[in-house]
Formats: structure tokens, C-alpha cells, sequence
């Protein structure tokens, strides 16, 4: 038979306080494992954002070497023509006019419509004139905005991944504090305990709530 004056009975209130810890460790866990399935998703996203902005800046900088290619190819047909002009040789003129590239015809046609009978060759260049457009570059200007704007989303998304990884310290402690507890005996401590434990949780789901509704749930 076993000796009752060996037994320790719990102190008054702390059943009670066992109860509450039980409940703010069960939703400490399950925040906890929230937090750490949200930045590993967010992570994620910023893997594929970043991805996507070096793809977008290498198809950039392809449209961009194309352009310089079209363009090197308008400047030396029309310096053949401004010679084979210079020259007289209208037949070697018409023979390069003929293989201009079709973005640059508007902007020929509207330069050499300001010649005259005593100037063959009006003042400056097509490549002056608003006319003058290279597609290639517009592609460029437009895939490089991709390219940023997938750049930032991927840091939005590395972001909101530390913010989740910071909630997880803030419920560790509270964890710890669940952890601890038990270890004295008086109530009055344990209360002190609690309070210290709820002031954490509260801030933590506070935060965790707010990031929630700020970034959304995926």
C-alpha cells in the first residue's frame, strides 16, 4: 500500500493553468507549422519569380542584339546609297533602295521628301526622323519590364517568406514557455508564467493574422 504522505497533490488553480498551457501549445504548434509550410510556399513563388526575370532579361537582351543587327544592316544600305547618289549611279541608288528593310522605308521616304532641285540629298539622316522606328527595341524595353517586374515580385515573395519565418521564433518562445512551466511548483510563478506566455501569443497571432490578410494564403 502506498505511503499518501509521500503523494503531491497539485496546488489549487493549477489544473486550470495546465489546461491553458495545453490550448495555447496546441495552437502554438499548429501556427508554428503554418508559418513554416507559408515561407517554404513563398520561397517557392520567389524561385519561380526569379526565374521568370532572368528568362525575360535574356530574351531582352536577344531582342536588343537583334535590333543592333537591323539597324547596323539600315546604316550600311543607306551609306551604299548616299555613295552610288553621290556617284550619279542611279541604278546601283535603286538597287539598294530596293532592299531597304521595311521599318526603315517610312523614315527614308519621309527625308527624301524634302529634297529639292538643287539638293538631292536633304540635310541629316532618316535615322533622325520620328518615322525611324526598330521593333526590336520596343520588344527589349517591353521584356526588360517584365523582367523587373518579376524581379520585384520574387523579392515581395523572399520577403513575406521571412516575415513567416520570423512568426515561428516568436511562437518557439511561446513553446519554450509551455515547456517550462511545469518545472516550479508555485502557482503564483506559474501565473506569472502564463501572463508573459499570452502577451507572446497574442502578438504572434496578431502578426500572423495581419501578414494573412496583407499577402493572402497560398
Amino acid at each position: 500500500m502506498m505511503d499518501s504522505g509521500k503523494l503531491k497533490l497539485p496546488k489549487k488553480g493549477t489544473p486550470t493553468l495546465d489546461v491553458i498551457f495545453a490550448i495555447i501549445l496546441l495552437v502554438a504548434t499548429l501556427s508554428t507549422a503554418f508559418c513554416v509550410y507559408q515561407a517554404t510556399r513563398w520561397n517557392g513563388v520567389q524561385a519561380v519569380d526569379f526565374g521568370e526575370s532572368a528568362k525575360y532579361r535574356t530574351e531582352s537582351i536577344r531582342a536588343t542584339t537583334l535590333a543592333n543587327s537591323e539597324v547596323i544592316i539600315d546604316v550600311e544600305l543607306f551609306l551604299g546609297w548616299l555613295d552610288a547618289v553621290s556617284k550619279n549611279d542611279q541604278q546601283q541608288a535603286d538597287f539598294l533602295e530596293e532592299r531597304f528593310r521595311e521599318e526603315f522605308k517610312p523614315a527614308f521616304e519621309a527625308w527624301i521628301a524634302e529634297r529639292n532641285a538643287t539638293n538631292p540629298i536633304p540635310p541629316g539622316t532618316p535615322f533622325n526622323r520620328p518615322e525611324y522606328e526598330v521593333a526590336k527595341y520596343k520588344e527589349s524595353a517591353l521584356l526588360e519590364e517584365q523582367a523587373s517586374a518579376s524581379f520585384n515580385a520574387g523579392k515581395d515573395a523572399n520577403t513575406n517568406g521571412d516575415l513567416y519565418i520570423s512568426n515561428t521564433v516568436l511562437f518557439a518562445i511561446v513553446l519554450f514557455f509551455c515547456g517550462v512551466y511545469s518545472r516550479w511548483e508555485s502557482t503564483k510563478i506559474r501565473q506569472g508564467i502564463l501572463v508573459l506566455t499570452l502577451i507572446m501569443f497574442s502578438v504572434a497571432l496578431y502578426l500572423m493574422g495581419s501578414l494573412l490578410l496583407r499577402v493572402g494564403y497560398i
